[in-house]
């Protein structure tokens, strides 16, 4: 709870939707977050839960703009992966969003399937990645 503010400054949608800033906030006092930080600046941050068919999932990955594509992403992937406790591992994003995508299959995700109408006309792209424990 302590990076809050550095979250809402990184992340511009939280300020304007409420729902999506409660999310945030109960993830960040649930332990369901990880906060990638320069300094004590905070550079990006995701959130992390079993809410996917009882597998690992990422349901929102943001790094702030001016620090994108310099490992931020990578690293809070990295994160994740070395703290999911389950044998697979998913991510999304929109179909228009090819930064994402880019940044999922550079970190070893690949397609798996699509999700429509979650947002209209930008189908929600479902990204997987097996989880060696101990490799």
């Amino acid at each position: 709870m302590a990076d809050l503010g550095g979250v809402r400054f990184v992340d511009p949608l939280m300020r304007a939707d409420p729902d999506r800033a409660a999310s945030i906030r109960a993830a960040l006092s649930s332990g369901e977050a990880v906060v990638a930080l320069d300094g004590d600046e905070v550079v990006g941050f995701a959130l992390f839960n079993y809410s996917f068919f009882g597998y690992g999932f990422i349901p929102l990955l943001v790094v702030g703009i001016g620090n994108r594509r310099n490992g931020v992403g990578t690293a809070l992937l990295a994160e994740i992966e070395r703290r999911c406790r389950k044998p697979k591992l998913f991510v999304s994003a929109n179909r228009s969003n090819l930064p994402a995508q880019w940044l999922f299959e550079k970190c070893g995700f690949v397609q798996s399937g699509h999700i429509a109408n979650v947002d209209l006309d930008d189908d929600e792209l479902v990204f997987f990645k097996r989880i060696r424990h101990g490799a």
